[in-house]
């Protein structure tokens, strides 16, 4: 079995004989078309947050602010925050990626940089149309030889991937979100017909249509995509690389 992160890193040949438009072109010409900067409720564009000097740790300031979010999401639905235990959790996450029992704890530069970065998921949530409920950290069922998989969030119409980075999206950005989308889709387990990619560190997003995604890049219309797909990873027991 192999975790979504493995498959859109180490099995080109998969991806090009899936999603043969999915080239260097295409990925420039994504970016360039498809970023839109975020906007303040005063129409003014959100500024990015610069990478602190101090910082060191950014993937544990990026997880940090994705657990604060979360609970600044939900106070501002239900009330009730617990800072304490988002860090908590966001810790002990990095902690098991590092494959160490447990981390430095947070400085407060780390979670002030953390801090920095939830007000531009805020403007974001704000941006989303109002009364949207928000399912954070949602699983999505594995097909074959891909393991069950965790998103970011989601709503009814629409999976939401966060991507706290400093640059521009890179062909394993977009092969991770076409895995939630034929999985998810293909599962039935869910229905959206839109995608968002969030990128809180440039106050930025991505966002479009699932079907014209999967439909351009496959060359075949959405369900024959996704269909293919599951039925690629369901019959191959060896690296996906041996059969193409």
């Amino acid at each position: 079995m192999i975790s979504e992160r493995q498959l859109s890193e180490y099995f080109p040949s998969f991806w090009k004989h899936h999603f043969p438009l999915l080239d260097t072109a295409y990925v420039k010409r994504f970016n360039a078309q498809k970023k839109k900067r975020l906007l303040g409720v005063d129409g003014l564009t959100i500024l990015p947050v610069p990478l602190s000097e101090n910082v060191e740790r950014f993937d544990l300031v990026s997880e940090l602010a994705f657990e604060f979010a979360q609970e600044s999401y939900r106070s501002s639905q239900y009330g009730g925050a617990d800072r304490e235990a988002a860090q908590a959790r966001a810790e002990s996450t990095i902690a098991r990626l590092k494959r160490e029992t447990d981390i430095t704890p947070s400085s407060p530069t780390e979670i002030a940089e953390a801090d920095a970065l939830v007000k531009v998921y805020n403007e974001f949530f704000r941006n989303i149309a109002e009364g949207t409920p928000l399912q954070f950290r949602p699983r999505i069922r594995g097909a074959g030889i891909l393991n069950l998989m965790e998103a970011d969030f989601v709503s009814a119409t629409t999976l939401y991937e966060v991507k706290a980075v400093n640059r521009n999206l890179q062909y394993g950005d977009l092969h991770q979100i076409l895995c939630y989308l034929f999985c998810g889709l293909g599962s039935k387990e869910y229905s959206w017909a839109n995608y968002c990619i969030f990128n809180p560190r440039q106050a930025v997003q991505y966002s479009g249509s699932v079907s014209e995604l999967l439909g351009y890049l496959s060359g075949r219309t959405a369900d024959e995509c996704i269909y293919n797909i599951l039925d690629a990873l369901m019959e191959r027991e060896q690296p996906l690389e041996a059969s193409f």
